[in-house]
């Protein structure tokens, strides 16, 4: 099996103790650092899948950090821990290279869930904020004719994910609505992905609004 590289950034020392008790080493080789800066310095040349990033070391320069960490990695995917934040503060992260908040008040127990939901595409927030998220973006990618030719190419089950996703829709919730199984939701979004294009949930959402 082939583990996830993950750089946790965190200056909290309880709460590392308690994540590292929950995060298996089978699953994540991790490293972990007080600060961005000194992740941002390392000359290590591996490029983490996901960068897990506490809310505490960003402060007042949340964007101009995750823009740093989006520049240095740029494939790579950062989740955001913290206390619960406004849906506008969330949403600017998203908008400056963060596919989701994790909440600290939830279970450490649902942090793997989190990771790994964030690892596959998917974007870890409430329902309404991914659809505030969309209401607000102002850049809206460009849909050329290939794209628009690709939509043809999905069957119709594949086409009622697409949109239920640019609703806002989780994959329990598109598997509660379609009467199938959330393994066939994620089926069905790998085939989206790679028919239109697209690289990600949060991508295929802005997509598919465009189009309403």
């Amino acid at each position: 099996m082939t583990k996830s590289i993950l750089y946790i950034i965190l200056a909290n020392g309880i709460l590392r103790e308690s994540m590292s008790a929950e995060l298996s080493t089978d699953s994540y080789a991790i490293s972990w650092h007080d600060s961005v800066d000194t992740v941002l310095k390392n000359n290590n040349d591996m490029q983490p899948n996901i960068i897990l990033c506490h809310q505490d070391v960003l402060e007042s320069n949340e964007i101009i950090l995750l823009a740093s960490l989006k520049t240095r990695w740029p494939e790579s995917k950062i989740l955001v821990m913290g206390p619960s934040r406004p849906i506008k503060i969330q949403i600017e992260a998203l908008k400056h290279g963060a596919r989701g908040y994790f909440d600290s008040t939830l279970p450490m127990s649902k942090l793997d869930v989190a990771l790994q939901g964030v690892l596959h595409g998917e974007v870890w927030v409430e329902r309404h904020v991914i659809s505030g998220l969309i209401d607000e973006l102002t850049h809206i990618p460009e849909i050329d004719q290939q794209k628009r030719q690709a939509i043809t190419s999905l069957s119709p089950k594949e086409l009622e994910t697409a949109k239920l996703v640019s609703h806002g829709a989780t994959n329990k919730i598109i598997a509660k609505k379609m009467a199938i199984t959330e393994r066939t939701v994620k089926s069905h979004l790998t085939t989206i992905f790679h028919k239109m294009d697209i690289p990600d949930r949060l991508s295929l959402a802005i997509f598919f609004r465009d189009l309403r």
